[in-house]
């Protein structure tokens, strides 16, 4: 029978304590205990039975053994020996302390996962744990032997043990602290907590605090109040954590820091930007982990952390922001929620650039997390900031935008969002930071954004399509300008580079021609680029290789037929056979673009046809928007419409009711012979335009007339019976307006109708001119109701703009000078042969000056001096609505180079104007026209540098003319110096607009003739000739012309006058050669001196106003120094004054427009003698009784505070006006008030204006509530855009002797000297 266990423990005992035992006998003995002990139950009756082994374990030689498994096995037999004997271990305190020792030793082994005692080392650590040994530690005073352990517990524990032994660690250290807690314990703990890398180690701590909240919260309350109150104390590694250990505490045992969270208030008031830094970070992170419940539970220090947002450090802003990401991402619903949003939001207007920049970034990523519950009015509100004045911050938005809409689209592609409004309108916040002054937002890199960058590379034609009609409808008239910018680049890029690509394939050896044109195409294609002249050279460097399979691939690239999936393979190919180590890769990737129709091609045309007739006949914004967008496609890129012609046939078939205005348009421009459509529209669409001449309205009637032209030749029998059809309804009194515009547009199109009806023609005209009633419109019970412009009134005004439409033609040149006459007379205001109701004079005056405007386009040269002098001072008519709409209306013509530079005269004339709109935008209009009629001299004038007429500043001659006939020219100049420089603020204004001009265009196109040099070149002509008419007007001339050359003396300090031309070529209808020496007056030439040029320019520096500014701002300036009590006017306001009481007829108010003897027959010889003469003219101007001076002009406000007549609507105007004044021929007695309408409002004028809008001559008063809540939606009046190629629908012929010579160097109508044009020569003696 083998021995018992207690028997085999007494043995063992007694072989222990012989001295000298190896390690193998050690080792056999103590394998015995345990094996024998592991048998044992608990029993304190075995005490006598482990009396021996105890006393022999206690032994020195076997507690502190070398032997790792000797130690072991020893730790093994005490562990045991206390687990039987509990809870009275037989062991001293001394000795307990060693045994502890060991078995911290022993669990400092635990790492070692392979050793094969790994299982002995475990069961030793999960008995201790389960003896509570701990206990007896801290009873026997082992707190460095606690600390040690709980040390190597950290240490020791890994992912990859069993649960139970980190189970065990856990709970030996909760019962230590359970009993005790001290600081070093805790620290330990917490240092495990906030150790980077959340391994084991960490989840130990975790657990511990979690288990021990509130043995823990005094102690680490305590500190963590130390940490955020006393910050002079050392600085050791955990207080500089203490944020991470309250974050991470918040996660366990968020009880621990009721005391400690409302402390937080102390660092986010800090007066120390990182304490408050931190303490932002760490109240957004408490925010999201806490879903936002840490703000319910803490609000004062959540309303704290709200007003970092508006901190005065920068980086606390930022982070702000940051924290407010992170907590919008977790919860975006609830009352903290939206007070984050709200805070952010304020943001995006902060003061600092970085700011802006990271509230832009926040709410675009917000927006993409989750894009149907994002507040819309966030993004479009960050959308605004494109308009930033920091070119970084629009930079970055513009990118972010574009990463937004792209993530939008391509969720809607994959059907996890649907299209939303908001988003759809990025693209047009986008394009409205269309700058030319900062390379990102050229039109250049502009069109990269909208090829490249918009839409996913993934998007199908038909998904782009529906994208593009979605958002086109928030284009407003200033983004489709930007579009057509971007749209006519592209399109000249690609038809040079297709004469580029065929000069190159020609066979014959290149000549010195040819290379010539391959170099003038190069410049041409440079311009679509950001820097020309690396582009310029880039373009040679691609002229000089050898492979023809790269400039075939660039064939394919501009064909219109290639589709978006062909056009990527060749561009990929083209950009292969480069290389992509090619120095100047990226210019061919962005040339490979430019010439692709990458932003829409016929796949896109087809794609959104189809959508305009998948939505059958229901007229919705949809719609409206497809219509506007085609369009606009149509009237660049007509070319890509081929192929869609069945398209078009179902869109006008005549079932449909998508025939209208935009349509009409359409066909009008795709109809013509040089666009190449398959399909003959004539005998299919023939008969619904025939209708729409007929029943349309003024709009659908012009382009029906002009698709008819391009479908039909002029002399075409259809016209002659269309005429027929017009005249039978204009006598039966049916739809009068719209067949006055089908009329006008016939006898411009088909000049032969007019010998077969003329007579006709004139008879109706005549009817409708004389009659005084209101004639009944069929289908239009009114002409615009909410005008104050009566039926009868604008019936008159459709009828003069069809005569004059009749004179267009070259066939009309027999009678043009019937009509001049006839308008000359409607500006003075006199009507002899129109029946005039109350309010008509007004209008049929505006209407009679745009009359004017419309001639000059083609019969410039038969205009009078005195006709362009009452044109031109429309620009200064007492009504403020006269003077708005004439300036628009001249600002188009203008801007397309049709009339004349010499017409920009009135526009500065306006710039000096009382209304602060109208002088602000007459002066950026001036400075538009001076600058586009600048780089036209200079493309068209490189090779000759003596074709002074055509320089812009070659106007100044015609308004140094218009000045010295003003009836307002001070006669007391000499003794009253303070009216001049008001009088001469336009001349001032003009010459200081050339300037700039001159000095922009140096830096844009290098050296060139100088404005200035010419300018002084023309003052010093002017000093040598004389008026032809009138001698007391010289003096004048004199005055002014020494003015001017005084003035840009001052003005450009580096001029040169030995650089003036030596000739300069005056109109003689304006000057003639003195024929004598005149005597120098010398009290005139003490007069004209660099001081008063001074008062001059100071009087008149560059300001600008907002709107409603005082009339009297430049008058109280001039006035300062010489006047102070002199009255705030002008010399016409005076002199209109004087008007209006006595009808003064002295010389100070002699006015050359009517009513004097040497000017009336000054004027007739004129007229008589124009086709003898053949002038020179280059305007349409009518005599004005009016003073240039700049303010004061008018007293349709008080003068006092000059605001917009808008704001003034009911205020009456009893005063004479000017152009009263030029009727006191009929009736010097009297004068007759002049109409306010101020009421009205105006047009937005863009360059894109309809030049032959039907309604142009009336203002639209204010939307009512209703309408103006339907223009909000984004839909816009696409008529503002109809002035794009409007020469295409006028027709007009400019084949006349005065333009033939430009015509064939395709040159605009221009001003320029021919041979039917005679001029006097001054030789400067310079």
């Amino acid at each position: 029978m083998p021995d018992s266990p207690e028997q085999v423990v007494r043995e063992v005992g007694k072989h222990l304590a012989q001295p000298r035992l190896g390690k193998d006998a050690l080792v056999k003995l103590l394998k015995q205990a345990e094996n024998a002990l592991s048998e044992l139950s608990q029993s304190s009756s075995l005490q006598d039975a482990l009396h021996a082994l105890s006393k022999s374990l206690a032994q020195t030689t076997l507690l502190n053994h070398k032997d790792k498994d000797v130690k072991l096995l020893v730790a093994v037999c005490f562990i045991e020996v206390m687990r039987i004997l509990a809870p009275d271990p037989p062991f001293s305190d001394e000795i307990l302390k060693e045994i502890f020792r060991l078995f911290i030793s022993i669990f400092a082994d635990l790492t070692e996962t392979s050793s094969p005692y790994l299982t002995r080392r475990m069961k030793i650590l999960e008995s201790v744990a389960a003896l509570r040994c701990s206990m007896i530690m801290v009873d026997i005073g082992c707190e460095d032997l606690i600390l040690d352990m709980v040390k190597i517990f950290f240490t020791s524990v890994r992912q990859g043990l069993q649960q139970s032994v980190c189970q065990a660690m856990l709970s030996i250290i909760v019962q230590i602290l359970n009993e005790k807690v001290t600081q070093p314990l805790v620290d330990l703990i917490l240092r495990n907590l906030v150790k980077d890398g959340k391994g084991a180690s960490h989840k130990l701590a975790f657990d511990i605090i979690h288990n021990c909240p509130e043995k823990l919260e005094p102690i680490v309350r305590s500190f963590l109040s130390s940490c955020i109150f006393n910050k002079d104390i050392p600085v050791n590694d955990l207080r500089k954590l203490h944020h991470k250990v309250i974050l991470e505490i918040y996660q366990c045992a968020r009880q621990i820091l009721f005391a400690v969270i409302p402390n937080l208030t102390h660092e986010l008031l800090s007066e120390q930007v990182d304490i408050r830094l931190e303490a932002v970070h760490l109240i957004g992170r408490l925010l999201a982990l806490s879903n936002l419940h840490f703000g319910q539970e803490n609000k004062l220090v959540f309303i704290e952390f709200l007003k970092r947002f508006s901190d005065k450090s920068a980086e606390v802003r930022i982070a702000a922001i940051d924290a407010a990401k992170a907590c919008y991402m977790v919860k975006s619903s609830g009352d903290e929620a939206q007070d984050i949003l709200t805070s952010l939001q304020g943001r995006l207007l902060d003061f600092d650039e970085k700011v802006r920049i990271r509230a832009v970034n926040t709410v675009c990523d917000l927006a993409k997390s989750n894009l149907s519950l994002f507040p819309h009015e966030v993004i479009l509100l960050a959308a605004e900031r494109l308009r930033d004045k920091k070119a970084s911050v629009r930079k970055n938005v513009m990118h972010k935008l574009l990463e937004l809409y792209r993530d939008y689209c391509e969720k809607c592609s994959k059907g996890t969002a649907t299209v939303n409004t908001h988003y759809e309108q990025i693209p047009a916040k986008l394009i409205v930071c269309f700058h030319n002054d900062i390379e990102s937002f050229r039109p250049q890199n502009m069109e990269l954004i909208f090829a490249e960058e918009l839409f996913p590379s993934s998007l199908s034609p038909k998904e782009r399509a529906t994208h593009w009609i979605e958002f086109f409808s928030y284009f407003k008239p200033e983004h489709i300008k930007a579009l057509n910018i971007i749209f006519s680049q592209k399109r000249r890029l690609q038809l040079e580079m297709q004469a580029y690509l065929s000069l190159r394939a020609k066979k014959e050896e290149p000549s010195d021609e040819i290379q010539k044109k391959i170099c003038a195409s190069f410049r041409k294609m440079a311009t679509s680029f950001a820097d020309t002249s690396k582009a310029e050279e880039c373009f040679k460097n691609l002229h000089q290789m050898k492979d023809n399979n790269i400039f075939k691939d660039l064939v394919g690239l501009i064909d219109e037929g290639t589709t978006f999936a062909t056009s990527c393979l060749i561009r990929d190919s083209f950009l292969k056979r480069i290389g992509h180590k090619h120095p100047i890769h990226s210019f061919f990737k962005i040339l490979s673009i430019k010439c692709s129709y990458s932003i829409f091609n016929r796949e896109m045309i087809c794609a959104i046809f189809e959508s305009l007739l998948s939505c059958g006949n229901e007229l919705t914004d949809y719609v409206d928007s497809a219509c506007d967008l085609l369009l606009v496609v149509a009237l660049v890129f007509p070319s890509l419409f081929r192929g869609s012609e069945e398209y078009l046939l179902k869109l006008l078939s005549e079932e449909s009711v998508l025939i209208n205005e935009k349509t009409l348009r359409i066909l009008a421009h795709l109809a013509k012979p040089t666009h190449h459509l398959s399909i003959s529209f004539s005998n299919v669409i023939y008969p619904l335009l025939e209708q729409k001449c007929i029943e349309g309205t003024r709009a659908e009637s012009k382009y029906a007339i002009t698709a008819i032209a391009s479908l039909h030749s002029p002399d075409d029998q259809k016209f002659a019976k269309l005429c027929k059809k017009v005249v039978s309804g204009l006598n039966d009194n049916r739809n009068v307006p719209t067949l006055l515009q089908s009329l006008g547009s016939i006898l411009e199109h088909s000049p032969s109708v007019y010998e077969l009806y003329g007579r006709q023609i004139v008879n109706s005209i005549q009817d409708i001119l004389m009659s005084t009633e209101f004639i009944s419109t069929s289908g239009q019970s009114s002409l615009d109701g909410n005008s104050t412009c009566c039926c009868s009134c604008k019936l008159k005004v459709y009828c003069l703009k069809a005569l004059v439409k009749g004179f267009l033609p070259r066939i009309a040149r027999a009678r043009i000078n019937g009509i001049l006459g006839k308008l000359l007379e409607y500006e003075k205001g006199l009507f002899p042969d129109i029946a005039l109701c109350e309010n008509d004079s007004l209008y049929l005056q505006l209407a009679a000056g745009k009359c004017v405007l419309k001639l000059a386009t083609r019969w410039d040269s038969h205009i009078s001096p005195e006709l362009f002098r009452n044109t031109i001072l429309m620009a200064r008519d007492p009504s403020y609505i006269v003077r708005k709409s004439f300036i628009c209306k001249l600002y188009g013509l203008l801007k397309r180079r049709a009339i004349p530079v010499r017409y920009a005269c009135a526009l500065a004339l306006a710039s000096t104007d009382c209304s602060g709109d109208v002088r602000a935008e007459s002066a950026n209009y001036l400075s538009e026209v001076l600058k586009e009629q600048r780089r036209f001299f200079v493309q068209q004038n490189r090779a000759s540098k003596d074709s002074i007429v055509d320089n812009p500043a070659y106007a100044v001659v015609f308004l140094i003319h218009t000045l010295a006939y003003d009836g307002g020219f001070p006669s007391n100049y000499i003794e009253d110096q303070t009216s001049f420089p008001e009088f001469c603020s336009p001349l001032c204004v003009m010459l200081r607009a050339l300037v700039e001009v001159d000095s922009f265009n140096r830096t844009e196109h290098g050296p060139t003739i100088s404005s200035v040099s010419v300018l002084s070149g023309i003052f010093r002509a002017i000093q040598k000739a004389e008026d032809p008419s009138d001698s007391e007007i010289t003096p004048k001339l004199h005055i002014l012309s020494k003015i001017g050359l005084l003035i840009i003396k001052d003005l450009d300090k580096h001029c040169k006058m030995s650089d003036s031309p030596r000739h300069i070529l005056l109109p003689s209808s304006y000057y003639k050669l003195s024929g004598s020496e005149r005597k120098v007056d010398e009290c005139q030439e003490n007069f004209i001196s660099d001081k008063l040029v001074k008062r001059i320019l100071k009087a008149h520096e560059p300001y600008k106003h907002q709107d409603n500014v005082k009339c009297s701002f430049v008058s109280e300036r001039v006035s300062s120094e010489s006047a102070p009590e002199r009255e705030a006017c002008s010399a016409l306001s005076k002199l209109v004054g004087r008007n209006a009481s006595v009808c003064d007829k002295g010389k100070g108010n002699k006015s050359l427009a009517s009513g004097k003897s040497v000017s009336k027959k000054k004027d007739q010889n004129t007229n008589s003698s124009l086709e003898k003469e053949n002038v020179s003219s280059c305007g349409s101007a009518g005599t004005k009784l009016s003073s240039p001076g700049s303010l004061g002009l008018s007293k349709e406000a008080d003068s006092g505070d000059c605001v917009s007549l808008l704001d003034k609507q009911k205020r009456p105007m009893n005063r004479c006006s000017t152009r009263n004044t030029r009727a006191s021929e009929a009736d010097p007695n009297s004068c007759r008030k002049t109409v306010d309408i101020s009421n009205f409002r105006l047009r937005e004028c863009s360059e894109l204006e309809d030049i032959g809008d039907c309604d142009d001559n009336f203002v639209k008063p204010p939307l009512s509530n209703k309408r103006a809540d339907l223009k909000k939606r984004g839909k816009r009046a696409l008529q503002l855009l109809n002035s794009q190629n409007s020469s295409d629908v006028t027709g007009v012929d400019t084949r006349d002797n005065v333009r033939c010579t430009r015509a064939r160097k395709g040159l605009p109508a221009f001003y320029k000297i021919s041979e039917v044009e005679t001029h006097i020569s001054l030789q400067m003696l310079l």
